[in-house]
């Protein structure tokens, strides 16, 4: 037998990125993305699906070749997979079912063939193992999560039988007790080509039914239609982190009863839906057309073909209440907190801890009350998103002090001296961070008993409240609190078993907040989704950019770097370097992007990719949040 090569002579990364930038990035949201029939040697027939040519198993090919080639055939969806089980056995056909969204492993190069082999005695099976470096797994559900530190060791085995004299896959790697798996290995440029990046939309359980929360999710291109995909998909119960998180206006019973169509000429999708008459309420009807309306428009990370949609229920348009159309775009279901802001107040301190605004023209000025007098020189601060309190950081790093104050109470005329007043909420801890959220309750990240600790508090009374965190989690160095009020992004130590590592590591965290039916014991927990941006070497801050991306302080060698995170789990996006960056604020493309230096300055940056040029003297810069 021919000695296998040493890798897998997959699509190289170079045709990949070419064939990618040439357009797969827009796809068609209805009808199979186009197949061409390929002439091949011996009456061979092959498919491309963008720019990949995916073809049946050809005469006399090796068990490593078949092995190869099943694993990019998994790429064309068509048929349920219908090119790559012609590379299985019938008995293996029937076990392989990878489902219409299948659970993916993604690997950063093609892998490596580490032994191929014949048992003994058996000339008609043989035995391919290979090792690749796994980057992350998408589950069936969408989510992706990248491996700890961004790479982690695959190794896998098949098992082929000769079947009329070809070699077959018989045995597939376990994906379990007595199961084969039926995930996907695709290369990252494979994944990028097979898959897009989107958001499903849940509503904020606080919000009363009127809030959305983005779930960043990978769908299938080469599918039968990629927005039926996301209609499916929708469907379904929030997943993993987001479960307990959110909430879906769908009923358990609804289903779609035919395809989505796309209006000839048009950009407005119709989706039918069969529900039970229980949910076919007005308030329940415009709650599921919100979900459906920002799932199938918004396209965060590109284009997006569909601009509006229509619903048809039990066989029946329908049109809310009130209004003209039953055409619905983003415009009938506004949501503020996914949209960037137009423009936000900027917040810092002096040199000496007072808590300054930056107003009109660039020009600042103390915030009112005691804050922006230094009397309590702070080291940290945070403003709520309606600007009404301050919560800043004070005292030593190991036994801080945690101080809050009202800024709208201090600035009215003839405030009292309790009314401008810093107040004390905490002391003693080691405080690290405060964010606050949409309902002006402030989180304070640190540690206490040598253990990592989150606290929420109201903005002016009560006593802090102990936040659960997964016990992987050994300090939390850095969180903000998205503007949505669910999402929470954090920069924490976690252990060395869940990073996977020697010892403990710096990872970026996306969770979510989850809060106990129980009113009594008002229990609140954060559920982490896993660590995004696990390419940075060592962040040290973040702010939330927009609803879909964070920017993160990277301190790597030579100097700190600036990178854009997504969320959906994605590779970072590098943006330059620095000097001495120590803080950052950002609020969306509409805002200039602040860092503060460790020189004790500010500079500041017109948008993502320009020059920083320094601002004024400064420190622990920040936007509302």
């Amino acid at each position: 037998m021919a000695k296998a090569a040493p890798q897998l002579r997959w699509v190289t990364a170079a045709i990949a990125a070419l064939v990618f930038a040439a357009g797969c990035g827009d796809v068609p949201t209805s009808g199979l993305l186009q197949h061409t029939a390929l002439p091949g040697t011996g009456g061979q027939q092959g498919t491309v699906c963008c720019g990949v040519i995916v073809s049946p198993p050809a005469s006399g090919s090796s068990p490593s070749e078949i092995v190869e080639n099943f694993l990019l055939a998994g790429t064309d969806f068509g048929d349920h997979h219908a090119i790559a089980r012609q590379y299985l056995t019938r008995a293996a056909n029937r076990s392989w079912q990878p489902g219409p969204g299948p659970a993916v492993t993604v690997i950063a190069r093609p892998p490596t063939v580490s032994s191929t082999h014949r048992p003994f005695g058996s000339q008609d099976t043989a035995v391919v193992e290979i090792s690749a470096q796994e980057l992350g797994k998408l589950s069936t559900s969408g989510q992706y999560t990248p491996a700890a530190h961004g790479q982690a060791q695959l190794n896998q085995e098949f098992t082929l039988q000769q079947v009329h004299h070809q070699w077959r896959i018989a045995t597939l790697p376990s994906g379990g007790v007595n199961q084969p798996s039926s995930e996907l290995l695709l290369t990252k440029d494979l994944f990028r080509l097979a898959y897009q990046p989107r958001n499903l939309y849940y509503f904020d359980p606080a919000g009363k039914g009127r809030d959305l929360v983005p779930d960043p999710v990978f769908v299938p291109i080469d599918s039968s239609d990629p927005a039926a995909e996301l209609v499916r998909a929708l469907l379904v119960s929030p997943q993993q982190w987001l479960a307990g998180a959110v909430l879906s206006a769908f009923p358990p019973a609804a289903e779609p009863s035919r395809p989505v169509q796309i209006l000839p000429g048009s950009k407005t999708a119709v989706v039918a839906l069969t529900l039970p008459k229980s949910a076919t309420g007005p308030t329940s009807l415009a709650q599921m057309a919100s979900q459906l309306v920002w799932t199938l428009t918004s396209s965060p990370y590109g284009s997006a073909s569909i601009q509006a949609v229509k619903l048809v229920v039990n066989g029946h348009v329908w049109t809310p209440p009130g209004v003209s159309s039953a055409v619905l775009s983003r415009n009938n279901y506004p949501q503020p907190a996914l949209e960037p802001p137009r423009k936000e107040n900027l917040y810092f301190l002096g040199s000496n801890g007072a808590a300054r605004v930056l107003g009109p023209q660039d020009s600042n000025h103390a915030v009112p009350g005691q804050a922006g007098t230094g009397q309590v020189p702070l080291t940290s601060i945070a403003v709520s998103p309606d600007q009404q309190y301050l919560a800043g950081i004070g005292g030593p790093a190991g036994a801080a002090t945690l101080y809050t104050s009202s800024l709208s109470a201090a600035a009215k005329p003839h405030a009292s001296a309790s009314a401008r007043a810093l107040h004390v909420r905490m002391s003693g801890a080691s405080i690290t961070s405060v964010s606050w959220d949409r309902n002006d309750d402030l989180w304070v990240a640190g540690s206490s008993g040598g253990q990592a600790r989150v606290w929420l508090l109201d903005a002016s009374k009560g006593k802090p409240v102990s936040v659960g965190l997964p016990a992987a989690l050994r300090d939390v160095t850095a969180l903000r609190v998205a503007p949505d009020g669910v999402r929470v992004a954090m920069i924490a130590k976690v252990s060395a078993h869940a990073s996977g590592g020697n010892g403990p590591g710096t990872e970026v965290l996306l969770g979510a907040v989850v809060r106990t039916p129980d009113q009594l014991s008002g229990q609140v927990m954060l559920s982490i989704a896993g660590p995004i941006g696990a390419d940075l070497l060592r962040p040290s801050a973040l702010s939330w950019y927009d609803a879909d991306h964070l920017l993160v302080v990277n301190q790597a060698p030579p100097g700190p770097q600036l990178e854009e995170v997504p969320v959906d789990g994605d590779r970072s996006s590098y943006q330059g370097p620095e000097p001495d960056m120590a803080s950052i604020a950002a609020a969306g493309p509409l805002n200039s992007l602040f860092v503060g230096l460790q020189t004790g300055y500010l500079a500041k940056s017109v948008g993502l990719g320009e020059l920083w040029n320094q601002f004024t003297a400064g420190h622990a810069v920040t936007y509302p949040g």
